[in-house]
Order: structure tokens, then sequence, then C-alpha cells
């Protein structure tokens, strides 16, 4: 696959994975199950895998990508050694700033997709669809939207957020940009455009020119009009994209329609 994907495209990157090890699936496959019973461990093991991919993917001349977890998570993770800083970039997404200070502390660069600001997906309640929660008239998802990751990330929380938040200037330098995502447990065609945009065009003019004017402050209010004037150019190009303030906020200041 490696191979295959490396000869298909030209980026200087490969993504492989590593992310959310579920312990009790690996425990239920019969070769796992051997594994262990001779002793060995599932970190053990992810690092069996890491450390046969890690030199393919540099062997192609790609640095690898992997996310966060293969490092950090507490129960399944590898040692820095199958990893080396040199040919590896860790994407974050859990904890918010603090694993992308653990994760360059550790001299790795990091992508910054942190669920708490980068998860367009969220906020949309739980999918499963058997959460008695929601029948226990005590309870109170106004702070989560009924899902893990919420509430919903509005594009001024996905504008606003500083990727490089509580880092030295020489821990920022090896932080190299950011990623939003969208999951797609509950997200089609039918609902693509409005759940990607104009959020995902906030995020863009974040990273790509700065999130605050020259004195240092947030520009969020003109960063407004623009994201409006945007989404409007979307939608005469066909893109279903969602609007971010009524109608008659925009043709007449002030919200007072004649």
């Amino acid at each position: 696959m490696v191979n295959d994907l490396t000869s298909l495209f030209p980026d200087g990157f490969y993504h492989a994975g590593t992310d959310e090890v579920t312990p009790g699936c690996w425990e239920a496959d019969p070769t796992i199950q051997a594994d262990l019973e001779r002793g060995a461990t599932l970190s053990q093991l992810l690092e069996r895998y890491v450390s046969a991919v890690h030199p393919l993917v540099v062997s192609r001349n790609r640095t690898a990508v992997y996310w966060e977890d293969v490092l950090l998570d507490a129960a399944v993770n590898v040692s820095a050694s199958a990893i080396p800083p040199a040919t590896t970039i860790l994407q974050s997404w859990n904890n918010g700033p603090n694993n992308t200070k653990l994760i360059v502390q550790a001299g790795y660069r990091a992508i910054v997709s942190s669920a708490s600001f980068y998860y367009l997906d969220c906020g949309h309640g739980d999918f499963v669809g058997n959460n008695s929660l929601y029948d226990d008239p005590n309870s109170d998802f106004d702070t989560d939207g009924g899902s893990w990751c919420g509430p919903y990330k509005t594009w001024q929380r996905v504008y606003d957020y500083d990727i490089v938040y509580g880092l030295t200037p020489e821990e920022a330098q090896l932080v190299i940009g950011g990623e939003v995502a969208l999951w797609t447990e509950q997200v089609d065609a039918a609902v693509l455009d409005g759940r990607v945009w104009p959020r995902a065009s906030a995020m863009a003019e974040a990273l790509w020119s700065g999130n605050r004017d020259a004195s240092g402050r947030k520009r969020y209010a003109e960063a407004t009009d623009r994201l409006i004037d945007w989404r409007q150019r979307m939608v005469g190009r066909g893109v279903r994209a969602e609007p971010i303030q009524p109608l008659w906020c925009r043709t007449r200041p002030g919200g007072t329609p004649t």
C-alpha cells in the first residue's frame, strides 16, 4: 500500500494513521491472541507494525505522519526510537494545546487538529441512537450537544484558536500548521457543504494570514464581514455554505428591516 500510494501522489508526506487503537478489538483477533499468550504487549505489537512501516515510508522519500496516539496514548504506544523526529510529524487532536506542547517538547513537528476547536462534525448528538440520557429530564446537553466533542464549533471558535498557544518561540517553530477534520458518522452529501463551509474558510484565514491585527488584537469583527462576503460568493457558485448572520444583519447594519 505504501508503494502504491506514494506512486500515485507526489506529496512529501505519508499519513500512517495509528490513532485510537481499541484493545478489545485487537485482543479478539486470533493472531494477536497468540502473540499475547507468548508474552507480547499491545504496545509491542504496535511498535512492530510501526517499525516495519516507517522505514518503508522514509525509503520512498516521504515524511511519516502519525496521529499523536502513537506516542501519547496511555495504553498502547510506541517508543520514540521507532519514530525519529527527523522523519516524523505528529498530528494532535486531544487535550487542546496541552498535547501540542507535549509533542513539540519531545522534538517532533506538529500538525494541530484539536477536537476542541477544529472538529467540524461535533455537536450533532450521539449517533448510536440508544443513549438513555436523552430520556432523563435532569440531564443537560447544553454544554456538549450530546456528543463527546460537542458543542458545535462555530466559525468564530475555529477562527480564534491560536495553534501555538502556550508554546515558547522555539517550540512554536515546530508547529507546521493545522487541519480541520470532518468525520462522517453523521455526514453525507446532503449536508456536506454546510458542515464544511464557511467554517473551513475561517480556519484558512487564521492560518494563512493570522487572526490578529498589527497591534496583536483579534480581528474577528473584520473577519465577519469578509466571511459573509465569501459565503455569498460560494453560494453563487453552487456551494451550499451555511449562513453566519441573518440576511437583514447584512443588508441593513443594525439588523432593522425596512
